[in-house]
């Protein structure tokens, strides 16, 4: 059986992440492991449940409540597709908020972290991304990638993707909410974004003046450098 291994892929805001973590994994015939979409799906369950996402006790039971599981290009939370529905902003804001609760990353690490391991087992190249997988949820992940990109750069990115979601915001509003994730994300005192991403091991890729298959063609380079796509 082809050994399988797994990249991680970290990075702040609007870094473009989750584009490049999928077509990376259609790419490389891989596994798209999308870890944002539990924290989501969770913090839409709740939502819809009536909890209030500041309520942690509450929070933390209803993760008994759900299963979350990819197939293909879906989400399923208890079975049903929420692909789309995890994408509107205020639940990309409520899973900021379940994120920091330390019982709730605990739990979701740890499914996380089988699903991964199941799939790289089985000889699959497994792509996560998110912004703690190669310091958290995968230390020692084959290749460990932190995609950034200026704060203008992702703040022209977010706006473009949100205007064409019917947001109204204007893009100093986005400039401001850019920044005001980025510190919440590198300061939170549960598994905070790197600071220093070389530090543990990172190939740090700045993405700002890279179109997405410039993007892809970069990674796909360090891999040859490494030799990991082949023997």
């Amino acid at each position: 059986m082809k050994k399988g291994f797994i990249i991680a892929i970290d990075g702040p805001l609007a870094s473009g992440k989750g584009t490049i973590a999928k077509k990376l994994a259609k790419e490389l015939k891989g596994v798209d492991l999308y870890t944002g979409a539990m924290y989501r799906s969770l913090a839409l369950f709740c939502i819809n449940s009536g909890i209030n996402l500041n309520d942690t006790a509450q929070v933390i039971k209803q993760l008994d409540n759900i299963t979350v599981a990819y197939e293909k290009d879906q989400v399923l939370l208890n079975g049903s597709d929420v692909t789309i529905g995890i994408q509107e902003s205020a639940i990309a804001e409520g899973a900021s908020v379940v994120g920091v609760i330390p019982e709730v990353r605990k739990e979701l690490v740890r499914r996380q972290q089988k699903i991964g391991n199941d799939e790289r087992l089985r000889g699959k190249i497994v792509i996560v991304e998110g912004r703690d997988i190669g310091t958290v949820v995968f230390p020692n992940a084959a290749l460990k990638i932190y995609l950034t990109a200026s704060e203008t750069v992702r703040a022209q990115r977010r706006f473009a993707q949100h205007k064409n979601n019917g947001d109204t915001r204007s893009f100093e509003e986005m400039f401001a909410d850019v920044r005001i994730r980025d510190k919440r994300d590198s300061q939170r005192s549960v598994d905070p974004l790197a600071s220093d991403p070389k530090k543990y091991g990172y190939f740090v890729l700045d993405n700002s003046e890279l179109n997405e298959n410039e993007t892809i063609d970069a990674i796909i380079a360090e891999l040859n450098r490494r030799k990991l796509l082949y023997d």
